[in-house]
């Protein structure tokens, strides 16, 4: 008897990936990253992963996360007196002085995370992190977590277990089509979509 897969779970990806169900154009690249196979051959969506599976997931994390707080000491070495000598010669307001810092690193930081990269993945990277904004700002504006109602309501009207992947991936197609162009009391009565292009305009991310 076949295994049946189960409904994605908000808590089994970090934030980042979770937006990745927030496609206004499905022929986009980040669409077509939506159901990205981990080294083990699952949809990651539809996989727990566990000491078993052997696909490396969890030593990708460790490179991934493991070693951030070594690598803000690192960058503070390097940073941080630079930073704060420029912010401290402006003649500013101090409450102004600490946006400027932040700003500043904020920018410094992107820009290294983009230069360090192969163009086709920093491309993927920008579009997904002004993705990752666009619905963590809607959250914030209108108090709601929009992956999880997703998640939620997914759940709810599919059940969780599927028999296959592609029972699965058809029940996601036909619900996030539906989900993220509707409009939705909480969002004012705007659409997903609409809420987080309203966002990325906000922000100069998109034209």
């Amino acid at each position: 008897m076949a295994q049946k897969k189960s409904a994605p779970k908000k808590g089994e990806s970090k934030p980042a990936k979770a937006k990745t169900v927030a496609k206004k154009q499905p022929e986009s690249k980040k669409q077509e990253e939506e159901m990205e196979p981990c080294g083990c051959g699952e949809a990651e969506e539809m996989h727990v992963h566990d000491d078993e599976c052997g696909c490396g997931y969890d030593d990708a994390t460790e490179v991934l996360f493991g070693k951030n707080a070594q690598r803000s000491y690192a960058l503070k070495d390097l940073w941080y007196e630079s930073l704060s000598q420029v912010v401290d010669e402006q003649i500013a307001p101090e409450e102004n002085k600490r946006e400027m810092m932040f700003l500043t690193l904020s920018n410094a930081m992107l820009d290294m995370m983009m230069d360090i990269l192969p163009e086709e993945v920093g491309v993927i990277l920008a579009q997904n992190m002004d993705d990752y904004l666009a619905v963590t700002l809607v959250n914030k504006k209108y108090d709601v977590d929009v992956l999880k109602s997703f998640q939620e309501e997914f759940v709810e009207k599919n059940g969780a277990n599927f028999d296959d992947d592609e029972s699965l991936e058809e029940a996601l197609d036909e619900f996030q089509d539906k989900f993220w162009t509707t409009g939705r009391k909480e969002l004012k009565g705007k659409s997903p979509n609409e809420a987080v292009e309203e966002a990325l305009k906000q922000f100069e991310l998109i034209d």
